[in-house]
């Protein structure tokens, strides 16, 4: 049992990090630019809504001990902060399906999220080491990633990533890159040993002078 969950732990945060690599950060274009407003219990409602979604387009349905969701403080792409409140939710999820479906339920997945406006950026059919789907779009500009689990699991991973939102009724912020780090200062070497006097040979006039 201890073996399985650690594989199932590892599946989910290597999906997490592609999910953050492809998204590229949490604020916008702009780091000032305006957040889009959401509750988190909204945005939950809004991505539980999609993953179901997503399930029952591939005739299967979340395995309601799987989900794993997490809210985070959003972070810049170059570590902004600030203290309003802003978020963004990483939630996953597994879906019974036999591996002999793998492929027929990814083009089903493709397809279903193309015609809700998503743009699939990447796509990979293949066994179960290789399948992948990522799309971003959407109503709400949300980030999917579908994979696979290791055998004997037969699963399918579902995972949706948010945007950053700003809680209703608050101020947004604004927000700068953070001042770089003061570089500390190194003790002072000891100064080496003279070296040997040696003739100096004649530099041509003009050679290395600036100005």
């Amino acid at each position: 049992m201890r073996i399985h969950m650690k594989r199932r732990r590892t599946a989910l945060s290597v999906l997490t990090l592609l999910a953050l690599l492809a998204t590229g950060g949490c604020m916008t274009a702009g780091k000032n630019d305006p957040l889009p407003v959401k509750s988190r219990q909204k945005a939950e409602y809004e991505v539980r809504s999609l993953i179901d979604l997503l399930a029952e387009e591939i005739g299967s349905e979340v395995d309601a001990k799987s989900v794993n969701k997490e809210f985070r403080d959003c972070i810049g792409k170059n570590n902004e902060t600030a203290n309003d409140g802003r978020f963004d939710l990483d939630y996953t999820v597994q879906t019974p399906l036999p591996r002999a479906q793998y492929n027929t339920a990814l083009g089903k997945l493709k397809k279903r999220l193309e015609a809700e406006g998503y743009k699939v950026s990447s796509y990979r059919e293949g066994d179960w080491r290789h399948i992948l789907l990522y799309a971003k779009g959407g109503d709400a500009n949300f980030f999917v990633s579908v994979g696979a689990m290791k055998p004997p699991y037969d699963r399918m991973i579902l995972s949706v990533t948010t945007p950053c939102f700003l809680p209703p009724g608050t101020k947004q912020e604004e927000v700068s890159a953070p001042l770089p780090r003061p570089h500390r200062a190194s003790a002072p070497l000891a100064a080496p040993a003279p070296a040997p006097e040696r003739p100096v040979a004649q530099r041509p006039a003009g050679a290395g002078d600036f100005g």
